[in-house]
């Protein structure tokens, strides 16, 4: 008696909705413990037509599914995008229009109230309309009020879309091999947009912050609440005898291992596209040297430095996280930069900061040795040689490679 007592009690409370049989089963018994459930067949044909739907984006045929899973996750992430945008859109309009919705309503109260007592109304309809306002203002504050709504949309904004990059680089180095894995992958990516994600994203990070400031917040982000680590994993195998002969072939890929861990060997594609994005030549990417041991160094200070990494080791071998970094970088564009670093920092060529760079370096020249207002980019490499001849700046990284390059490092030191 007592339990249908509360379930009608709580049925009541959700603003006069209907109360149904399955409303008293979610709430007494959640999720349930059957594997089986009343509207299976409803969203297994609903998955079904998602699927022949995501194929068409992704450039199949109508009827067949001829492209790969991992092409096939890609388009579901677009689709994503463009119903997430839609969204991000639609609460920041909802957000703009509550202002101005609350002064109608109190603008309509207070002109009832003049009308009321122009015409000779008592005191007491007068109270009775004002309070009527009231209700209905608080009754509308109540109903459109969420976190979501109340912080600054350019902050949800920067949450979904950093989440959403995150997600894409940690993605770039997994592999998508069936349709499980492909669902798995899209219900995390749609996830990121999901008005509980981004609330508890908010909650969590001003909560962590307090906790333990700067220091918990990285720890943090290396274990976000959504990812896609299970599928870097490799899956576990029964042991079994197997012959190996004593001198097992050199893998095809084995030059990388001058470059990359050997944990991300086997990426032999993503390599070759960061050693690109480094400022490698097309003769390094196939076969790297020394010198291109260099320019990874320059990557990994650069990760060590603009992304608060302190503990980074500079062993000029690419890991997991230096891959990501990169993975969507387009190719360097060797005729305006010479690394990695250039290519970020100056995308049209160190002379777009000439006048910024000439004062840094003067700083450090000897008189003799300034360059003038309108030095052109050789002069400006042959003062940043000078600059790192100086054994004062203490620089980590200082190899005779790049004598005439710019780092991380050595700005930073100006």
């Amino acid at each position: 008696m007592r339990f249908k007592l509360l379930a009608v009690l709580l049925c009541i409370s959700f603003f006069g909705s209907a109360c149904t049989q399955s409303v008293v089963d979610t709430y007494r018994g959640g999720i349930g413990t059957e594997l089986s459930y009343s509207t299976m067949g409803q969203r297994t044909v609903a998955e079904d037509s998602y699927v022949a739907f995501i194929c068409r984006q992704s450039d199949s045929a109508p009827g067949t599914c001829s492209v790969d899973w991992q092409d096939f996750t890609l388009a579901g992430m677009n689709d994503i995008d463009a119903r997430c945008d839609g969204y991000l859109a639609w609460l920041d309009n909802r957000r703009r229009t509550n202002g101005p919705i609350q002064q109608q309503i109190a603008d309509t109260a207070t002109t009832t109230a003049t009308i009321m007592a122009a015409t000779g109304a008592t005191g007491t309809a007068i109270g009775i309309v004002a309070t009527a306002f009231g209700f209905a203002r608080n009754s509308f504050d109540n109903a459109q009020s969420r976190l979501l709504t109340e912080v600054n949309h350019s902050t949800v904004q920067t949450i979904v879309l950093s989440n959403q990059q995150r997600f894409r680089n940690e993605f770039a180095l997994v592999r998508v091999e069936n349709r499980p894995a492909a669902i798995y992958v899209l219900r995390q990516y749609l996830r990121l947009c999901m008005p509980y994600t981004i609330e508890n994203q908010i909650n969590t990070t001003i909560t962590t912050y307090q906790l333990g400031g700067i220091r918990a917040l990285e720890s943090a982000e290396k274990t976000p609440l959504i990812d896609i680590s299970y599928l870097q994993r490799e899956s576990l195998k029964p042991d079994r005898a197997v012959y190996r002969p004593p001198n097992p072939p050199i893998p095809p890929n084995s030059k990388y291992e001058l470059v990359a861990t050997r944990a991300t060997l086997g990426s032999t594609k993503l390599i070759q596209d960061a050693l690109g994005a480094i400022c490698a030549s097309p003769a390094e990417v196939e076969n790297p040297t020394p010198h291109t041991v260099v320019l990874v160094k320059v990557l990994q200070q650069y990760r060590k430095i603009r992304k608060s990494l302190p503990g980074k080791v500079l062993d000029g071998k690419m890991d997991a996280g230096d891959l990501a970094e990169v993975a969507h970088d387009p190719p360097c564009s060797r005729s305006t930069a010479q690394n990695f670093y250039e290519q970020k920092a100056y995308p049209s060529g160190i002379l777009s900061a000439r006048k910024s760079l000439v004062e840094l370096l003067n700083g450090r020249l000897a008189e003799a040795d300034r360059l003038p207002a309108e030095a052109d980019e050789p002069a400006i490499r042959e003062g940043i040689a000078k600059v790192r001849a100086d054994p004062s700046l203490g620089l980590e990284l200082n190899d005779p490679a790049i004598s005439k390059q710019l780092t991380a490092e050595l700005v930073d030191k100006l």
